[in-house]
């Protein structure tokens, strides 16, 4: 973590380092560090950490789905369209696996999922509308940039990434070397996850 001092120093110039680095960069006042400068992605990604790591009963969900996911109950190929039943984003394949509809990249560019039990009930729960928000994202946005898609989350939750699509929140972790994501958990937040009073200045 790097210390700046005074007032005058260029905003510009720290932003840019942080940005570049994501290191957190002190502000100093009077010798004594006043405030931090972190990445809003960052900052987030600690929000979300935060908020789920105080509510247990959420911890526990994420854990239980990840562990359906290591003892095989999961979605993959062309049983992924069970987390969209009414092919809204995905279409079965004559040939067998799933297209995704409207995907403008190359299969190649892509990244493969894999879904797990829980994730997919807790989809069917969500509200229609958002339930729709969130299938979109996942099988659109997630796969075509899984890494800029969310922000990662800390400590004890680490390795795992995190988006809030209105009410809900998708928990995910990447396999960088299979190019894959697994989808983890879906979590109906009630809007409660990653919603802080943010001042511009």
């Amino acid at each position: 973590m790097a210390a700046v001092a005074g007032k005058d120093d260029n905003v510009g110039e720290v932003v840019d380092h942080v940005l570049a680095t994501r290191e957190r960069v002190f502000v100093e006042r009077n010798g004594a560090p006043a405030a931090v400068i972190m990445s809003a992605r960052e900052l987030e990604g600690l929000e979300y950490t935060i908020d789920l790591l105080s509510e247990p009963k959420t911890v526990r969900r994420i854990l239980a789905a990840e562990a359906a996911l290591q003892s095989g109950n999961l979605y993959m190929g062309e049983e992924l369209a069970a987390l969209d039943p009414d092919a809204r984003f995905v279409v079965r394949a004559v040939t067998g696996g799933v297209s995704h509809v409207g995907a403008p990249l190359r299969a190649d560019d892509r990244w493969g999922l894999v879904g797990s039990e829980p994730a997919r009930k807790a989809l069917d729960e969500l509200q229609f509308n958002i339930a729709e928000q969130a299938r979109g994202f996942i099988f659109g946005q997630l796969l075509a940039d899984p890494i800029g898609s969310g922000v990662e989350l800390h400590g004890f939750l680490a390795r795992r990434l995190a988006r809030r699509i209105e009410t809900a929140l998708v928990i995910y972790r990447l396999d960088s070397v299979k190019r894959v994501v697994r989808l983890v958990e879906v979590l109906n937040t009630g809007g409660l996850i990653g919603r802080h009073d943010n001042h511009q200045w």
